[in-house]
């Protein structure tokens, strides 16, 4: 097997994996607060000992680093805590769906920050994005659980547009793994003050199910990222990325039985057509690769 297909093989697993986090808001019968720190306290572990065994360093250039890595970290706890709370109000589908406006969000800002021009693709996707969510649903009400769900998705989506733009400005240089290890503790002790200590971890198998989040779907997947990019472009992993929806919906489908309604998948196909299209685009322009 060559090298490229056998990244090819490691970035699909990824995705897969990555995929199937969103069970987890429906299997583990916690607030989305506490899902989060501990998945941060599992996974902060798991890939403290990759980047020990990859010999890599966790120390930063300067204080500046450090301080823009707090930054991404509380960014990222946002970006999880309003991702699995979006689904634990609504359905996987429009957890995911609503999240994956992200690269359309980053086609919108990132020209603010690059001080560039905007180009007429970038607004056509972004009337597309509308268009699938007004699709999705048709009546905005706090009352609404789906309305609600797109709210927090949309949520989800501005903190990981963000947390993006300012790795691919600040802190581009840095491994992505000592990178995510720092968003996980920063995460871990931002949202540890706040969760609820009243659960008992041993009951509805919620201790298992968060040390295969934390494990298997948190530090393996970002290694096998970070594992196929010896042989891959960050374009093509984030082109590849784009297929999670697909594999949260169908993961759920067939787990939890949680099957999407037609005007949800018609939605989500255009919205996710978006996504597609602004990471083709991506492909003419410097690689970033995009951690989910």
């Amino acid at each position: 097997m060559t090298p490229a297909k056998q990244s090819l093989i490691q970035i699909n697993i990824a995705v897969i994996l990555f995929g199937g986090t969103t069970l987890f808001s429906k299997l583990i019968s916690l607030p989305a607060s506490n899902i989060t720190c501990f998945r941060a306290a599992i996974g902060c572990v798991a890939l403290a000992l990759f980047v020990l065994l990859r010999r890599e360093s966790f120390r930063l250039q300067n204080r500046q680093e450090y301080f823009w890595m707090i930054v991404i970290g509380l960014v990222m706890g946002m970006h999880w805590v309003s991702f699995f709370h979006s689904m634990q109000i609504s359905t996987v589908a429009i957890g995911i769906v609503s999240m994956f406006t992200f690269p359309v969000m980053t086609a919108l800002i990132e020209p603010l920050v690059d001080k560039v021009r905007y180009r007429l693709s970038d607004f056509i996707c972004a009337f597309a994005v509308l268009g699938g969510i007004i699709l999705i649903v048709p009546e905005f009400s706090v009352e609404n659980d789906v309305a609600m769900g797109l709210v927090w998705g949309c949520l989800a989506a501005a903190g990981l547009t963000a947390r993006n733009i300012i790795v691919r400005k600040k802190l581009k240089h840095v491994s992505s793994i000592v990178c995510m290890w720092y968003q996980l503790v920063v995460t871990f002790l931002m949202l540890s003050p706040f969760i609820s200590y009243e659960y008992d971890l041993l009951e509805d198998n919620r201790l298992l199910y968060l040390a295969l989040l934390g494990v298997f779907f948190t530090a393996i997947p970002h290694s096998l990222i970070v594992a196929s990019l010896k042989n891959l472009r960050a374009t093509t992993v984030s082109l590849i990325s784009c297929t999670q929806p697909f594999y949260s919906i169908v993961i759920a489908a067939i787990a939890i039985g949680e099957i999407p309604e037609v005007k949800v998948i018609i939605g989500g196909v255009i919205i996710i057509a978006s996504a597609l299209y602004e990471s083709v685009k991506a492909t003419k322009e410097p690689d970033q690769l995009q951690e989910v």
